[in-house]
């Protein structure tokens, strides 16, 4: 074999070059780095909103609620990229901070055009392709040889399987992941994963095995679950270790356990996976939980940002301090859920609600 067709190796694990990976659809684990350090710790973003609004609370004499504010800040949560005009800034400005500080920003792609096709409050016209293509490789500029978790797209394969997009979109949309996935993915110590929804959407996750095929999963390192929702934590780690079996377990998961700890609302507000009432935080963000096939639980979907103008929020992606204050004050007496349970044990109830 000539040294142009050898296979890459990485961090110990052997990296399938493009072509070859195109040519056995999944092939390879991811191209990143591998296993997390011991010592490896994920990065919290100094500018988050939370913490001039705990200063605001503090200072007009509500310290509790200040303090559930600062305890959410607190915790690592994702850094979208939203299609800002601040969007490279804020994601260099991370990536060499958290560099520095040997730590592991979460970063999440969100600007593909025609986004949230299905739920709709976070739809944008989106970019066109070439200015898609052009943001992706800014963003891949702005991440560099950053150790980083980057999460690709929540909810834009859903938009596909769910049938919210027309044949022309779908095939965009294809094209568009591809190239993000592969943009990506080909970061040094960036380990990447493609949105894949959640169990209340599918409760097969059989459905999805060809559309991350597609749309180009291969070139990253596995699948995000339960992105921006509230399903059990032990459900959505069930429904991802299935999803890896039939992916052939080439593939890794990493849970967003932001907003589960009280598992998915099912009461008369609608739409239910929309800021519902009484949701509280999830187990804290983790690196290497324990069960099998899971890379992480992270925070992607940050707390206090509100899902959209529904049972009383601002717009998709605005803070929204009260919903915030009462999702920690909702948690338990100890905290965040401290800890994973499989589905069916105590306190788990099945996944119900899509969104």
């Amino acid at each position: 074999m000539s040294a142009a067709q050898s296979p890459l190796r990485r961090g110990g694990r052997i990296c399938v070059p493009a072509m070859l990976a195109a040519a056995t659809m999944f092939s390879a684990v991811a191209c990143g780095p591998d296993a997390y350090s011991s010592s490896a710790r994920l990065y919290t973003y100094p500018g988050n909103p939370l913490l001039s609004a705990a200063t605001f609370l503090q200072a007009n004499g509500r310290p509790g609620d200040a303090a559930a504010l600062q305890a959410l800040a607190a915790t690592p949560s994702g850094i979208w990229a939203v299609g800002a005009p601040d969007d490279m800034q804020k994601i260099s400005q991370a990536a060499h901070a958290a560099a520095n500080a040997h730590e592991i920003p979460v970063i999440v792609a969100y600007n593909l055009p025609d986004r949230d096709a299905c739920g709709k409050f976070s739809a944008v016209p989106g970019a066109a392709d070439p200015d898609y293509e052009n943001w992706i490789d800014k963003l891949a500029a702005a991440i560099g040889s950053a150790n980083a978790i980057v999460v690709v797209e929540p909810d834009a394969l859903a938009d596909i399987v769910r049938g919210c997009l027309n044949p022309a979109q779908r095939a965009q949309r294809y094209q568009l992941l591809r190239y993000a996935m592969k943009k990506l993915g080909a970061l040094s110590r960036a380990r990447v994963y493609l949105d894949a929804g959640n169990p209340g959407m599918f409760s097969d996750p059989s459905v999805l095995a060809a559309p991350l095929q597609e749309a180009g999963i291969r070139y990253g390192r596995g699948f995000s679950a339960n992105v921006s929702n509230f399903q059990w934590t032990g459900a959505v780690v069930s429904w991802s270790q299935r999803l890896e079996r039939i992916l052939g377990g080439k593939a890794e998961a990493v849970v967003d356990t932001s907003r589960d700890g009280n598992g998915p609302y099912t009461g008369p507000l609608a739409p239910q996976w929309c800021n519902p009432p009484g949701r509280a935080p999830g187990p804290a963000p983790k690196l290497d939980p324990g069960p099998a096939g899971i890379d992480a639980f992270l925070w992607v979907k940050d707390p206090g940002a509100s899902d959209g103008p529904c049972n009383g929020g601002p717009a998709a992606g605005q803070y929204w301090t009260q919903y915030a204050v009462d999702l920690e004050q909702a948690s338990h007496p100890t905290g965040h859920a401290a800890d994973w349970q499989p589905a069916g044990a105590a306190g788990e109830k099945p996944a119900d609600a899509a969104g």
